[in-house]
């Protein structure tokens, strides 16, 4: 049967109920969402090194001497070491956990090994890298390596994927005639069938492929993009605030702190924006820790002292619940004096329906002034009496379309976009030029700079029995522990991955309260764990990168980074903002990959010497490359599937040029074209402004 990309994935030969359920748990439904699967390295066989070369990650024909395989049961270790040459070089390859290697060696005295070779104590080592047989009937010219999709390994998928290929049969081109001319690019049947099994491989034409989707992706988000900003960049005001003195006194006494001269000088370009015949749409950009909550809810009391309505929008429950208990920390003050009484609730998709029911009756009829919420804030069947101010908070974790949502929900609102991550200069224009830009930097008083801190990952056992008296010390810390990975992979087999860990933490905090976090878990296993550790239910949280953004536990001050040297350097600040947080001293500790390359030193040596975010980010847009592993565990910024802005910046730069063209000019649309933007269009076209 002949396939389409739109076509269910489970009509791909070999794909039954069982991995039908691994790939819709993984956000795979299409046969095109599967084929967006990029192989995660190719094996050129033809090429195997005639000897070895140091510090290179090749491939080596390997002569077995013989091997030895020691195994540590206490501390669930196996070490297999196998003497070897490659040409008349004389090595020892070494596999940490790999003792069924024990049979394939008896068996080939000969074998291919994919990995890199260091000096190690005067012997020439490389330590758990790829193993091939020298004879294998389905190998490709250039043999596809795929991250493994849950349970679905590198054999299985490359089965599968060949199959949906083989059967492909597919016209479908979303690209107009002209843009595929113009960047040289194949028809997108064409480009999947080279990407996934090139008949010669050659790295620079194979990345050139992939520009087509990393191309197809963006340019499609920069039309959606543009598209609204254009529809929204000049609506007229409608609501008229009462600024004044009084307004100033409330915000002075509400306060139990002095704003620092960046929130003082946010708040008068939002007061600037909010007396002008325009909406305002601004971005509130500040580095983690700098304060925007304050400036976002001297908004939101704006608002309320003019008789409006406010709503908060943040990516997850766990967030919304932070800022709803803090803004019921700010107003109390005012509340209590039997004044002007401004009402705050939350909204979330755990909340009960009877609940539910009763905030969408209180919201209609102006009962309640400001909402706290998540999604569930974009639900048709919310409304407003006079809704005027609205905050997103981690702008990047939401839709364009769904930022546009909430225009729905009143007329000619004021939107102020908050984002904890520092973005460079040279990005900021492609995704904010609508918006004018309040730049927060400096931290409250009282807040003392982390210290970061590079360790030896020899001594991580005497590290982590340290932590753990610290732990149950006294002070009663509270730590983060980040793994790079959810499962191992065959792949980065340097990599620590919760999957292999877990056992070893338990083991080490046997009788401390730990959670253990990860993207697959739902978004209330989620949240409930963040809740336990808050309220110190939990002491130490093992977890991958999803408390990145968001999480605010105050008196945590322990973050630990494992494989450290494989992030860029913005998410090593991100991930270190988690804590620093209190007054409360805090720590970073870094620890590296056992073969750290030269430019993960690099970027582990920057994160440790400052902490400007606004430095990080411009430096990290620089030195981003090989060997950083963020899409392993997420996407890229903005959540895109194949394409990530901080890589491929420029493509995302041609894209936002192409797509003002094709919306000035109607002639470069082809069909698909035209057919997306009717489909924004029709979002947009019950808005009213009047």
């Amino acid at each position: 049967m002949a396939l389409q990309l739109h076509s269910p994935v489970n009509q791909i030969k070999g794909v039954g109920d069982k991995y039908l359920q691994i790939f819709n748990k993984n956000g795979i439904s299409s046969v095109f969402d599967l084929l967006l699967h990029f192989p995660a390295l190719y094996i050129d066989f033809s090429q195997a090194a005639a000897g070895v070369e140091m510090g290179v990650k090749k491939l080596y024909r390997l002569e077995v001497n013989n091997f030895n395989l020691a195994r540590h049961f206490g501390r669930r270790l196996s070490i297999l070491k196998v003497n070897a040459h490659i040409g008349t070089d004389k090595v020892q390859v070494v596999f940490f956990n790999k003792h069924y290697l024990v049979d394939f060696f008896k068996e080939h005295k000969q074998a291919y090994i994919y990995g890199t070779f260091e000096m190690r104590d005067k012997t020439c080592q490389a330590n758990t890298p790829l193993v091939f047989s020298l004879t294998d009937p389905e190998r490709e010219p250039a043999t596809p390596l795929y991250d493994k999709i849950g349970a679905l390994k590198s054999g299985v998928l490359k089965k599968i994927i060949d199959n949906a290929l083989r059967e492909l049969q597919d016209t479908f081109e979303p690209l107009p005639q002209r843009i595929l001319q113009q960047y040289a690019f194949p028809g997108i049947a064409t480009a999947l069938k080279a990407v996934h099994f090139p008949r010669q491989y050659e790295p620079g034409q194979v990345q050139k492929l992939k520009q087509r989707f990393i191309y197809n992706e963006f340019l499609l988000f920069q039309l959606e993009l543009q598209y609204i900003r254009n529809f929204f960049k000049k609506v007229p005001r409608i609501h008229r605030y009462k600024i004044d003195k009084n307004l100033k006194a409330v915000i002075k006494e509400l306060l139990p702190f002095k704003l620092t001269p960046d929130q003082k000088t946010a708040c008068r370009e939002m007061t600037a924006d909010l007396e002008k015949d325009v909406a305002m749409q601004r971005l509130l950009q500040g580095d983690v820790g700098t304060g925007k909550t304050a400036v976002a809810f001297i908004a939101l009391l704006t608002a309320a002292y003019s008789d409006f309505q406010g709503a908060f929008l943040a990516p997850t429950e766990i967030l919304a619940q932070q800022h709803f208990i803090n803004a019921q920390k700010f107003f109390n003050p005012l509340n209590a004096k039997g004044g002007a009484v401004i009402t705050c609730d939350i909204l979330t998709g755990s909340t009960p329906a009877k609940e539910r029911e009763r905030i969408r009756r209180q919201l209609a009829d102006g009962t309640i002034h400001i909402i706290f919420g998540t999604h569930a804030l974009l639900n048709e069947s919310i409304g407003f009496k006079n809704l005027a101010m609205v905050i997103i908070d981690e702008q990047h974790r939401f839709g364009v379309s769904q930022r546009a949502a909430l225009y729905y929900k009143g007329k000619a609102v004021d939107l102020l976009v908050a984002t904890a991550t520092p973005i460079p200069r040279t990005m900021l224009l492609s995704l904010y030029n609508d918006l004018s830009v309040s730049i927060i930097k400096t931290k409250p008083r009282g807040r003392l700079p982390i210290m970061t801190k590079i360790m030896d990952v020899a001594r991580r056992d005497e590290f982590y029995h340290w932590l753990r008296k610290k732990i149950q010390g006294e002070e009663g810390e509270k730590a983060y522990i980040i793994l790079p990975l959810i499962e191992d992979s065959e792949f980065f087999t340097e990599l620590r991955s919760i999957e292999s860990e877990a056992g070893y933490f338990k083991d080490i905090f046997k009788d401390i309260p730990m959670g253990i976090i990860s993207g697959r878990l739902s978004s209330v296993e989620k949240d409930a764990a963040i809740e336990d550790f808050a309220a110190g239910k939990i002491r130490v949280l093992v977890s991958t990168t999803v408390i990145e953004v968001g999480i605010d536990v105050k008196d945590a001050a322990i973050m630990v980074i494992e494989n450290a040297d494989r992030y860029g350097l913005s998410q090593l600040h991100q991930l270190r903002g988690r804590v620093g947080r209190g007054e409360r001293q805090s720590h970073c500790y870094l620890f590296p990959s056992p073969n750290i390359t030269e430019s993960g030193q690099r970027r582990l040596q920057t994160v440790a010497a400052t902490e400007d975010g606004f430095k990080i980010a411009e430096i990290d847009l620089k030195m981003r490359g090989g060997g950083i592993i963020t899409g392993l565990e997420q996407s890229g910024y903005l959540d895109f599937r194949v394409g990530d802005m901080r890589d491929d910046h420029e493509i995302f730069n041609d894209c936002r040029r192409d797509a003002a063209a094709i919306l000035a000019d109607p002639g470069l649309q082809n069909e698909y074209l035209i057919n997306f933007l009717a489909g924004i269009k029709g979002k947009l076209k019950e808005l009213n402004f009047s």
